[in-house]
């Protein structure tokens, strides 16, 4: 597996000019690796004191900072609730990733795999999903009113540009970043939003960095597995430069998470919890 997220490929440049002239010119251009990454669980069945090893899935990715993305997943899945609880990630294996879990853990892995039959290929699907967001995840995220100030909200989007050096070499990127109030916690790229998220948040709890009045930062667009992965890191406010979906909102309502999209270097769009902005 190469040591670099992206790797160089011939491309053929066409370009019309007048009276309807094609021409053409042959160059390199840099694109973004997207990668296969098996995930495989070992823990021990609390009722029968035996290993366990099963394949948890299969996910696209940029290669680098698997662990992080694994950590993420598995908090997003209701699986760990903190690094403590897991053991030790080996990432030995070509485009595999082994994650032991500690003695603790109980899970139930048939309704587990129950829930991947409902998911789609890059994230959760179905009418159903929201009620099991309440049975999965405590409604304990910070209820704190204004203290978040327009000009912070509006300045995060410049904050990520500034640290997306993959967008910037291949354009083919998403990003994801962490903030609070007084700094930039964690910022990650991968080709799927899904894992850039899941990378930011694997980092932080791994540095034991999620907090009360944390603010996820996202490039695109807002969709539900997104909302979840928030949820499951008690994660306030959720910003994005893109537009959310319907059930995005709806979870933002359920959790009371502040949900903003369409920032711009002037405005923004408040979806849910103005609440917790200044009003000055």
């Amino acid at each position: 597996m190469s040591s670099t997220p992206y790797q160089s490929v011939n491309r053929q440049r066409y370009r019309l000019v007048a009276n309807q002239t094609i021409q053409t010119s042959l160059s390199e251009d840099a694109v973004i690796r997207e990668e296969p990454l098996n995930i495989v669980l070992h823990w021990i069945c609390k009722k029968t004191l035996q290993n366990q090893e099963k394949n948890f899935m299969v996910t696209m990715r940029t290669p680098g900072e698997d662990s992080f993305l694994v950590t993420g997943l598995l908090l997003s899945y209701a699986i760990i609730q903190d690094q403590t609880q897991i053991k030790r990630i080996e990432t030995e294996e070509f485009n595999q990733c082994d994650v032991y879990l500690r003695k603790d853990i109980e899970f139930d892995w048939q309704s587990l795999t129950r829930q991947f039959v409902s998911h789609s290929g890059c994230g959760i699907c179905g009418a159903s999903d929201i009620k099991k967001l309440v049975l999965s995840f405590a409604m304990d995220i910070d209820q704190t009113t204004q203290w978040l100030t327009l000009d912070k909200i509006l300045s995060f989007q410049s904050q990520l540009r500034e640290k997306q050096s993959l967008f910037s070499i291949t354009g083919g990127v998403h990003s994801a970043g962490l903030f609070t109030l007084d700094a930039c916690l964690s910022v990650h790229e991968d080709v799927g939003r899904h894992n850039a998220v899941d990378k930011v948040i694997g980092d932080a709890l791994s540095q034991d960095l999620l907090g009360k009045q944390n603010i996820l930062m996202l490039s695109g667009r807002v969709s539900f597995e997104l909302m979840q992965k928030a949820v499951a890191a008690k994660i306030a406010v959720v910003v994005a430069i893109g537009a959310p979906s319907s059930l995005a909102v709806a979870v933002a309502k359920q959790f009371n998470i502040t949900l903003i999209g369409f920032v711009s270097e002037h405005t923004c769009n408040v979806y849910h919890g103005d609440f917790r902005l200044m009003k000055v």
